[in-house]
C-alpha cells in the first residue's frame, strides 16, 4: 500500500482575513483535490474580499491530471469574492507558468512576488490604499 505524503498546506488567518497556501513538490490530482477541500474549509470563516498568498517557491510541477482541480480552485475563489491574490514564485518554475496560464481564465488578476516578505508588504500597501479611499 502506497501512502502519499502531504507536503502542501492551506490555512486561514481570520484576524487578517487571509488565506495562506503553500505548495511543495509535485502536485498530483489527489493532492490538488485535498487542497481544494482544505481551501473550501478554510474560506468558510473568511469575509468577502479576503486576501490570498500562494507560495509556489517549493513547488516544482503540477501534474496534467490536476489541471481541472486547479481550475475549480480558481473558480471557487472568484465565487467567494476573493480580494487581492499574491503568488510568491521565487525563480519562476514550471508550476508558476502552469498556474499563470490557468489564472488568465479567471475574473481576478493575481500579482507576483519573489519572496513571502514582498507578498506581505504588497498586501499591506493594498490594504492601506483601501483604508485611505
Amino acid at each position: 500500500m502506497e501512502r502519499e505524503i502531504r507536503t502542501s498546506t492551506v490555512s486561514a488567518n481570520i484576524k487578517r482575513n487571509r488565506l495562506d497556501i503553500t505548495l511543495r513538490g509535485a502536485i498530483s490530482k489527489k493532492e490538488a483535490e485535498r487542497l481544494y477541500t482544505d481551501i473550501r474549509f478554510c474560506t468558510s470563516d473568511l469575509e468577502p474580499g479576503f486576501a490570498v498568498i500562494t507560495d509556489l517557491t517549493e513547488a516544482n510541477l503540477g501534474h496534467l491530471a490536476a489541471i481541472g482541480t486547479f481550475r475549480k480552485i480558481t473558480k471557487y475563489l472568484a465565487e467567494k469574492q476573493v480580494g487581492p491574490v499574491v503568488r510568491v514564485v521565487g525563480q519562476a518554475s514550471i508550476i508558476f507558468r502552469q498556474i499563470a496560464k490557468l489564472s488568465s481564465e479567471t475574473s481576478y488578476k493575481p500579482r507576483y512576488t519573489k519572496t513571502r516578505e514582498e507578498a506581505e508588504q504588497l498586501l499591506a500597501e493594498l490594504a492601506e490604499k483601501v483604508a485611505v479611499a
